[in-house]
């Protein structure tokens, strides 16, 4: 589902006790209607809800399902071992580099809540 790294920093920021739309989209690099359409697709699928906020009853948590928990384990399963087939493909030095790349090419990206997509 996550393809890009927007949405695995959305994915990654997800934590049991809950997350506020605006603080997933600042994480992800989106505005938060782009997120707010994320959000609704994932709670379509069954991977998150929307709580009531304790801290303030007008906001809205993002909190994973239980299925959300077990569909975040298992990707970051499956990631590991693509990370780990590549490093056993490229060789130590060559993977290094090529996460260190990657790593630029990331931080290179539009941040702060600028959406490319609108």
């Amino acid at each position: 589902m996550c393809r890009t790294p927007a949405c695995r920093a959305a994915h990654t920021a997800f934590i049991v006790e809950g997350t506020r739309p605006g603080e997933l989209a600042r994480l992800a690099g989106r505005n938060k209607q782009t997120m707010g359409a994320i959000l609704d697709e994932l709670e379509r699928l069954g991977c998150v809800r929307r709580t009531p906020d304790p801290a303030d009853r007008r906001a809205k948590l993002i909190v994973p399902t239980d299925w959300g928990l077990r569909f975040m384990a298992a990707s970051d399963a499956v990631v590991h071992l693509i990370e780990q087939n590549l490093a056993e493909t490229l060789g130590p030095d060559r993977y290094r580099d090529f996460r260190d790349a990657l790593g630029r090419g990331v931080a290179s990206l539009p941040s702060g809540g600028q959406d490319p997509e609108g």
